[in-house]
């Protein structure tokens, strides 16, 4: 075993982690993670692969891959010795020959513009006629107008004049009416003002706590909350697992740089949260960061959440 495999394969039990676990993280087959670690590196396909999953192994262990490479370049084979395998001659395709369909397609847009034309031609008659209608209905409508309002007002200039006593009768029965009476101010007062009704007392706000915590692992606690979400936002590649109080991992993956994931976990009543370098993962609860150490770079967090009532 050399000193470079001897190295990662103690990083890799620090961490608690298995062949298998290592395997799942950079998705390399448990044969080259064995060779790398015995030293084997003729037994992974060439040297520039040999390179990246030495890399890849190194990072999912807590190193920096391009120090790692650096600081065991010597043992490392360089990638310039490989040699690609040559390709196989491409086929030589016989031309095509024009197909009916494509005759066809070429006869129809000879076509189409005629048929455009034509159908803009039927277009703007139509628009036209409908105006002319609009127009015509329109005067005869006004001219309907106007007659009835010439009856109207012949009718009224041909009507007879009131009578003497009618007109003194219709004086009489006006005097005769007494005023009515206005309401008094007494009943307007007697009117009760609407009761006020009692205000409602603000909800309890969202409250995050941490209730503990050691070394590489963290408990927090969330109360007045009516959801439980979690996002993580990697800033650099780190295996990450989600997994709720009911066994469902939410997600059991390595997340690359720039990724993003948002998990809905309302139904858990708690979740445990591994992270395989914590300095790479932004974690959020309900929008709200929560801090987790940085040292130990392997991290365990358990979230208990107590919806709100």
């Amino acid at each position: 075993m050399t000193e470079l495999g001897q190295r990662l394969k103690e990083a890799r039990n620090d961490k608690g982690l298995s062949i298998e676990e290592i395997q799942s993280i950079t998705k390399i087959q448990k044969r080259y993670l064995h060779a790398i670690e015995e030293g084997n590196y003729e037994l992974l396909p060439g040297n520039f692969y040999t390179r990246a999953f030495i890399k890849n192994y190194a990072e999912a262990v807590g190193f920096n891959g391009e120090e790692f490479l650096e600081e065991y370049a010597s043992e490392i084979p360089k990638a310039s010795a490989d040699v690609p395998e040559s390709l196989p001659p491409r086929k030589m395709r016989r031309p095509s020959q024009p197909s009916k369909s494509s005759s066809a397609s070429s006869k129809w847009s000879s076509v189409f513009p005629s048929i455009l034309v034509i159908l803009l031609i039927v277009g703007v008659a139509a628009l036209i006629w409908y105006v002319v209608q609009s127009g015509d209905q329109t005067t005869n409508q006004n001219a309907t107008t106007n007659q009835a309002e010439e009856q109207i007002s012949s009718d009224e200039n041909s009507g007879s004049a009131p009578d003497s006593d009618e007109v003194s009768n219709s004086g009489n029965d006006a005097s005769s009416e007494k005023p009515e009476e206005e309401p008094k101010e007494d009943e307007e007062k007697e009117k009760e003002e609407p009761a006020e009704e009692p205000e409602e007392e603000p909800a309890p706000e969202m409250e995050i706590k941490k209730v503990d915590s050691s070394a590489d692992r963290s408990t927090y606690e969330i109360t007045n909350a009516e959801k439980f979400e979690v996002k993580l936002e990697a800033s650099g590649s780190s295996w990450v697992a989600l997994t709720g109080d009911s066994d469902k991992k939410y997600v059991y993956e390595s997340l690359a740089k720039g990724k993003d994931v948002t998990e809905d976990l309302s139904s858990e009543a708690s979740a445990t949260l591994r992270l395989g370098s914590s300095p790479n993962v932004a974690v959020f609860v309900n929008g709200e960061k929560i801090k987790i150490p940085k040292e130990p770079v392997v991290q365990n967090v358990t979230f208990n959440f107590k919806k709100a009532e």
